[in-house]
């Protein structure tokens, strides 16, 4: 099963990026440049000092919760190195593309330091894509469930299959739950034995994951244009799938395959619009962290490489 999906994943990212240059040169007409630019200037002050306000608290959740994950795999406690690391590693990841590869590489090279193996390190990495994974799947879920004449329009699908989507999207959601809470035992994949979080860490990573997907929800939503005529629960679903997309494709940071997807689930936003509010969530949630990080980890290397010539130099000082 994992060599066909391996050997098929490579035609699925194609397949969506295809898509996506589609969809991208059917409507690059409709959009006016200068107006674009005009649309990012009008943007209030008040809007985008909120919207700050919501990346900051993106990335404190995120580095929040690499200090639990590094807890749960190491049993060591290094929030500050996790917060670090994480601050780091989610906006670079998302930007080289890859992210799990890419985040992973440089997570690596940060914890193996502090002494973590890379099989600890690999049980990080999975543990802070869970929130993620989990937030987005009930916030779909109950996103559809709530707002069925909303999805029901934007997915162009009749009401009764949005609501069979959402119904075994939500069992899904608490059956994954009942499981944990009543296996106690790992499970073997591939002669491997993972395992299980307990019911009290997986609500955790739920709960993370709802706090982190609903603040990027809603930078995105405080850009939108009044054409979207779309309250922000309903919004949610569009979001989480045009995000996922994204993400699924491998493409850096979704480029072009999350304004395709918004495209097509919004047909009736202004394509001009929309490529302005999607411009202004870019460079509020992934610009600008992008920066910090890449200051971070200027920092961290001088640093690091200071210290290791310190610790050469007092070797050499000391022998005879």
């Amino acid at each position: 099963m994992t060599k066909v999906l391996k050997r098929f994943a490579p035609l699925v990212w194609l397949s969506i990026a295809g898509l996506a240059a589609w969809v991208l040169v059917e409507r690059i007409e409709q959009i006016d440049l200068d107006q674009v630019l005009l649309d990012l200037r009008a943007v209030p002050v008040p809007i985008m000092l909120v919207a700050l306000l919501c990346s900051a608290g993106v990335y404190t959740t995120v580095g929040l919760y690499e200090g639990i994950a590094v807890r749960i795999a190491s049993g060591r406690n290094l929030r500050r190195q996790a917060f670090r690391t994480a601050v780091i590693a989610n906006p670079l990841g998302r930007a080289i593309g890859v992210a799990m590869a890419s985040g992973g590489a440089l997570r690596y090279r940060m914890y193996a330091p502090e002494g973590l193996s890379i099989r600890e390190v690999g049980a990080v990495i999975l543990l802070v894509a869970m929130p993620y994974v989990f937030g987005v799947g009930w916030l779909i879920d109950l996103s559809l469930l709530l707002h069925l004449q909303d999805a029901a329009r934007a997915f162009k699908l009749p009401v009764a299959i949005v609501a069979v989507f959402g119904v075994f999207g939500l069992a899904k959601d608490v059956g994954w739950l009942a499981f944990v809470a009543s296996r106690k035992e790992p499970i073997t994949i591939r002669g491997q034995s993972i395992r299980l979080p307990s019911l009290r860490d997986a609500l955790v990573q739920i709960a993370f994951g709802l706090v982190q997907i609903s603040l990027m929800t809603t930078i995105l939503y405080l850009f939108m244009p009044p054409e979207l005529n779309m309250t922000w629960p309903a919004f949610v679903a569009i979001y989480c799938i045009s995000f996922v997309a994204g993400q699924v494709s491998n493409v850096p940071a979704g480029l072009g395959v999350l304004e395709a997807a918004l495209f097509l689930l919004l047909p009736h936003v202004p394509p001009g619009k929309l490529v302005s509010a999607v411009l202004a969530y870019r460079a509020v949630y992934e610009l600008i962290p992008l920066g910090v990080a890449l200051s971070l980890l200027l920092i961290y290397e001088t640093t690091n490489k200071a210290g290791i010539i310190r610790k050469r130099f007092r070797t050499s000082g000391s022998s005879p």
